[in-house]
């Protein structure tokens, strides 16, 4: 089934809402749910959490499986199969996940340039965040105060980028794999969704470095213009 699921906000972080056909339903351990195609809800995952929306005006939660098919749960009666519903996601809510996956994106690009290897990353409102390994660059990470002034280098290089611009696009090949590209940047693997333009970011800001766990956790914050 996951062939015929056209996944739209692969291609489109801006649809926010589409009539849609209902390619499955069934129920399991959390109630009922349906599969929907084409598909704008974006499923937890990669370190960007779920859409919020609705089908036919009722609140659903989406997931993937694991053979990628998305699912959306529902508390109300799934509709049949084979038929026509109107699905709706929380465009504000979209657009800022979708400005925290990019800026994240960017600063990981950053990190690596300066020889961090990147160990992980969260891009959830209020608690985003890239990790790297540190080692190796104990020294200039060694007090707050060299901390800091790494963050200050960090910032001004991202305004750098965001003074440049340039476009986000993403392609997904044959088999599935799907690579998101920012002009000037890089190009790597992922599902998430994006801005469609480095200009669409704003009040973007590293916050803080500072290493728990022997991990250097970089936080972030980004909005949508």
């Amino acid at each position: 089934m996951t062939s015929s699921q056209d996944q739209a906000y692969y291609r489109d972080t801006y649809l926010f809402g589409t009539e849609a056909t209902v390619i499955d339903a069934g129920q399991d351990d959390a109630g009922p749910w349906v599969a929907v195609s084409p598909n704008i809800f974006h499923p937890k995952g990669g370190g960007q959490p779920s859409d919020e929306g609705t089908v036919n005006g009722l609140p659903v939660v989406p997931s993937r499986t694991e053979d990628g098919l998305v699912l959306l749960a529902t508390e109300a009666e799934a509709p049949a199969v084979g038929s026509a519903v109107v699905c709706a996601i929380d465009e504000t809510l979209r657009k800022r996940h979708a400005a925290l996956h990019t800026a994240g994106h960017v600063l990981g690009h950053l990190g690596e340039a300066r020889g961090w290897q990147s160990t992980g990353h969260s891009h959830y409102p209020g608690q985003a965040r890239l990790d790297f390994s540190p080692e190796g660059f104990e020294a200039e990470l060694a007090t707050p105060e060299l901390r800091d002034a790494v963050r200050a280098e960090l910032q001004e290089a991202f305004d750098a980028v965001l003074a440049r611009g340039g476009a986000v696009t993403a392609a997904t090949d044959e088999t599935g794999h799907r690579t998101v590209t920012i002009e000037g940047v890089n190009a790597e693997p992922c599902g998430g969704t994006h801005v469609s333009e480095l200009s669409q970011l704003k009040d973007v800001r590293v916050l803080e470095l500072k290493i728990k766990r022997g991990a250097l956790k970089v936080r972030y914050e980004a909005e949508h213009a």
